[in-house]
């Protein structure tokens, strides 16, 4: 396939980024599947451990989300070319509030059930179960959660949290600052250096732990928020991608230097270890773009339907992983049998259900999804460049 880079439009759809979403939330599954066989703390646990999945989970763990929180940026730049303030904050309360409220009281549920089962801490059916919810006591004391849901939380946190910017960023004087940005970046190396605030951030908050809780969460949540922002940067600098593409090849070979000398077991000093841990994170997504927007260059029909499914398998995987994987601890099978059998089996149920999903009108709006008049009704060149 060709690397030249093709006209781009101000609302061009972006296969490159769809399709690194897609193998964000394809990673997201096998990790979460690995989360049964390790030996790190868990809902549901297999008596078999597979201690050797956990350097690569390891890695896995320090790269989905932030290129999946990333993208989201880059999403709500691409968003605001086409929708005012008020109709994109209306959306995003629409297509993450709503299914966090939903996935709250209907998807959440039932992991926090199978897990309470597991340990032996409540004994009964889920009908019998489901009314502690509504105690609203918080896991793990009680049943109300959003568990894996917390990443939806966050970003509509910023979304929010990010209104008066994006304001700001639209007025004149706005758009004369991003443009002399985007030709600061736009120069040698100069975009390698938006990991320092990563950075910033993870030496001033190093004693927060990480909860996935947001008000306690001052450490994680600074961490995603940058690379949120980070992102609607680059979305509103449109020649910073073209320059990617250009260093694509320097990118990889430096980002292959720092990740073999950050990922083995060894220990720098503190700041040395912060500063290579950010800056090997910020050069894996700098590279993963580059790269992509250099060789993915037409949405294919499949890549439209995948696009369309992500959220809501993103919502459903891990209830579906913990669920079948409870009822299929009971198997006479060895560790990595099982781990294949529960990695395929909820791959292919959670991939069935959000076909159901989509093809239901009133379920589509829990899980984020437009109703399907709307998508049938808008132009095929303005369907898309949104991002959850």
């Amino acid at each position: 396939m060709s690397t030249t880079a093709a006209p781009r439009t101000a609302d061009e759809h972006r296969p490159d980024l769809d399709w690194l979403r897609g193998v964000a939330i394809v990673l997201l599954h096998l990790f979460h599947t690995g989360m049964m066989f390790n030996t790190w703390d868990w809902h549901v646990k297999s008596a078999q451990a597979l201690p050797v999945l956990e350097p690569v989970m390891e890695v896995m763990h320090h790269l989905r989300m932030p290129l999946l929180m990333f993208i989201s940026g880059v999403g709500t730049a691409l968003a605001l070319r086409r929708r005012s303030l008020g109709g994109f904050a209306a959306d995003r309360a629409k297509r993450l509030l709503g299914p966090l409220l939903f996935g709250m009281f209907v998807v959440v549920p039932p992991q926090v059930y199978v897990e309470q089962v597991f340990r032996g801490r409540f004994h009964g059916g889920y009908a019998e179960f489901y009314p502690s919810v509504f105690d609203f006591v918080p896991y793990p004391a009680g049943s109300f959660s959003w568990h894996h849901l917390w990443f939806v939380a966050y970003l509509f946190a910023c979304c929010v949290l990010s209104l008066p910017l994006f304001a700001a960023l639209g007025t004149a004087r706005g758009q004369a600052l991003l443009g002399r940005v985007e030709g600061w970046l736009c120069r040698g190396w100069n975009v390698a250096w938006l990991f320092a605030p990563l950075a910033l951030n993870g030496l001033l908050l190093r004693g927060y732990p990480e909860t996935h809780a947001l008000f306690d969460d001052p450490k994680t949540f600074g961490h995603y928020g940058l690379l949120f922002l980070l992102g609607h940067l680059l979305g509103r600098c449109p020649r910073v991608w073209d320059h990617l593409v250009e260093q694509r090849r320097a990118l990889l070979a430096v980002s292959a230097v720092l990740f073999a000398v950050m990922v083995p077991d060894s220990e720098f000093p503190l700041v040395a270890e912060v500063l290579g841990a950010q800056a090997a994170l910020w050069l894996f997504i700098l590279t993963a773009l580059a790269w992509a927007r250099a060789r993915i260059l037409v949405r294919r029909p499949w890549l439209r339907h995948a696009q369309e499914l992500s959220y809501p398998f993103y919502i459903l995987h891990q209830t579906v992983i913990v669920v079948v994987g409870y009822v299929f601890l009971a198997l006479p099978v060895g560790p990595w049998a099982l781990f294949g059998l529960v990695l395929v089996t909820t791959f292919g149920a959670t991939w069935a259900l959000c076909e159901g999903v989509a093809r239901v009108p009133w379920l589509r709006p829990c899980f984020g999804m437009k109703p399907r008049a709307a998508r049938a009704a808008a132009p095929r060149a303005v369907e898309a460049g949104h991002t959850a």
